[in-house]
C-alpha cells in the first residue's frame, strides 16, 4: 500500500508541475514572440476586427484603443502567467520532496495559489472580460474556446490535487 500512496502523491505533484510548466511556457512564449499575441490583445481590446454579423453599436464604447493601454494590459497578462507558473512549480517541487510527509499540503497550497492566478487570467480575463465585455465571441480574434480549455484543465487539476488520499492507501 505504501507504494500506491507514493504513486498517488507523485501523480499529484506531476500534474501540478505540468500546469506550472504550461503557464511558464505561455508566458515565455509571449515574451520572446511578443508581437504575435500582442496583435490578438490589441484587436480584442480595440474591438476593431469584428465579424460582419456583429452590429455592436451599443457596446463599442467599451473599446480600449490606446496603444499604451494595450501594452500595459498585455504585459500584465504575461506577468500573471509567469506568476501562476512559478507558484504552481514551487508547489510541485514542495509536493515532490514531501510525498509521504505532512508538508505535502504546503505544496498543494502553493499550487492552488498559482492555479487561482491562472484561472484569473484565462477564465476571468479572457473568457469573462475579453469574451463578454469586449465581445471577443464576435471578434475575428476569438480565443474564448482556448481560454475555456485552459481554465477547465486547470480547474480539474485543482480538484484532483485536492482529493484526499483514499483510505485504502493510507498507512
Amino acid at each position: 500500500m505504501l507504494i500506491l500512496k507514493f504513486v498517488h502523491a507523485l501523480s499529484k505533484a506531476l500534474i501540478a508541475f505540468f500546469v506550472g510548466f504550461f503557464c511558464l511556457i505561455v508566458g515565455y512564449g509571449n515574451i520572446i514572440d511578443y508581437e504575435t499575441n500582442f496583435a490578438f490583445v490589441q484587436h480584442v481590446l480595440s474591438m476593431d476586427d469584428m465579424e460582419p454579423f456583429f452590429d455592436g453599436k451599443n457596446i463599442i464604447h467599451r473599446a480600449i484603443t490606446s496603444p499604451l493601454w494595450h501594452h500595459i494590459l498585455y504585459n500584465l497578462i504575461i506577468l500573471f502567467e509567469i506568476i501562476a507558473g512559478i507558484l504552481c512549480v514551487i508547489g510541485a517541487i514542495i509536493m515532490f520532496f514531501n510525498v509521504n510527509k505532512n508538508n505535502f499540503s504546503l505544496g498543494q497550497a502553493f499550487f492552488i495559489g498559482g492555479a487561482t492566478v491562472a484561472i484569473a487570467v484565462w477564465y476571468f480575463g479572457f473568457a469573462v472580460v475579453g469574451g463578454e465585455w469586449f465581445a471577443m465571441w464576435a471578434n475575428k480574434w476569438n480565443g474564448q474556446m482556448k481560454a475555456y480549455t485552459f481554465s477547465l484543465f486547470i480547474m480539474l487539476s485543482v480538484i484532483y490535487i485536492l482529493i484526499p488520499t483514499p483510505k485504502n492507501l493510507q498507512s
